[in-house]
């Protein structure tokens, strides 16, 4: 396994566990496509269950590598997905390999974060070394680009989009009048770029932020911040949607789904220009993003102009959101195929 595993995806640390189904019946996946997740990496999981496949969670795929196979092929599974890469997928990819599963394995991070961070660049030469192995089939990667660069370098890559989640109408909470509320909530370590979006919202006064976790820096002390915690799913939704407008102006990103949500919740998001999303609608794209992702007073001015169109901004992305799902479907149907 990788040093230093994705500390910053775990919602908590839970011990090895045993895989669990998000589906009852087995029999029903003969011929078709199995994903699986880990069940704490919240982003990737709820990227992993909007392909509309059967799904199963597991925190150590190692663990129980040889009966999940064994399930897995006596289903008649055609393909398994590996969404995201949980700790001990090798295992689990040699197991399916040796018993004939066709094997693909997602990949949700940028090369910005193979220079800056070794563990994640550790995942991806593992994925990497299971391909010129044999184990790995092909690898789809969620940011935009990269399956070109790996093309160059002679593994079979594909560029696999997020899908939208499905958002039902959810109540907005009251979270009090006389202030703008600007929703923060990413986690704060670096490419997330939170402390400079904060100091956005010092420039938007009167206004609160509201965050998942609040930063450890000690100046921030002064600004109108409310700590929210992680939230079950559905919660953190509900929340996205009951603010003014949300800041998710990132220093590199794969294809974000915060902002989506906050879309399809009702509420504008701000965007870096780091992922594809919007990228094709050249004013919707102008409307929705700020080019300087560490200049806070950029942030701020984007903000009001976007909380000034707010309600056409709302109505641009959620049609663009429905006309990309046709692509990302299409998208995912050659990858699994």
């Amino acid at each position: 396994m990788p040093a230093g595993w994705r500390l910053r995806r775990l919602l908590g640390s839970p011990p090895p566990s045993l895989p669990r189904p998000l589906f009852s019946d087995w029999s029903a996946l003969a011929g078709g496509v199995l994903v699986v997740c880990h069940p704490r990496w919240r982003g990737i999981r709820t990227a992993a269950i909007a392909h509309g496949e059967p799904v199963v969670e597991v925190a150590d795929a190692a663990a129980s590598a040889d009966a999940l196979a064994d399930r897995v092929t006596a289903a008649g599974v055609r393909v398994v997905v590996i969404h995201g890469y949980p700790p001990g997928s090798a295992s689990l990819l040699r197991r399916l390999a040796q018993r004939g599963v066709g094997t693909r394995v997602v990949l949700h991070s940028s090369m910005a974060q193979h220079g800056g961070e070794a563990h994640e660049a550790a995942v991806v030469d593992e994925v990497a070394a299971l391909v010129a192995d044999g184990v790995v089939d092909r690898i789809g990667f969620v940011k935009d680009g990269m399956a070109e660069v790996f093309e160059a370098l002679g593994y079979p890559a594909t560029w696999v989009p997020n899908r939208a989640p499905r958002v039902e109408a959810l109540e907005p909470r009251d979270l009090g009048a006389g202030r703008t509320h600007v929703g923060v909530f990413a986690e704060p370590f670096w490419r997330k770029n939170v402390v400079t979006q904060l100091g956005a919202v010092a420039l938007l006064e009167p206004a609160r932020a509201h965050v998942l976790r609040r930063p450890d820096v000690a100046y921030l002390g002064r600004l109108d911040v409310v700590e929210h915690g992680v939230l079950p799913w559905e919660d953190f939704v509900r929340l996205q949607g009951s603010v003014d407008v949300n800041l998710y102006v990132t220093l590199s990103e794969c294809y974000p789904l915060s902002p989506v949500e906050s879309y399809l919740a009702g509420v504008p998001c701000l965007l870096s220009r780091t992922s594809s999303v919007f990228r094709d609608d050249a004013d919707l794209w102008e409307l929705t993003t700020v080019a300087e992702a560490d200049d806070p007073r950029a942030i701020a001015r984007a903000a009001r102009r976007l909380l000034d169109r707010r309600d056409e901004a709302v109505v641009a992305a959620r049609g663009w959101i429905d006309r990309w799902e046709t692509i990302a479907t299409e998208k995912w149907r050659r990858f699994t195929e």
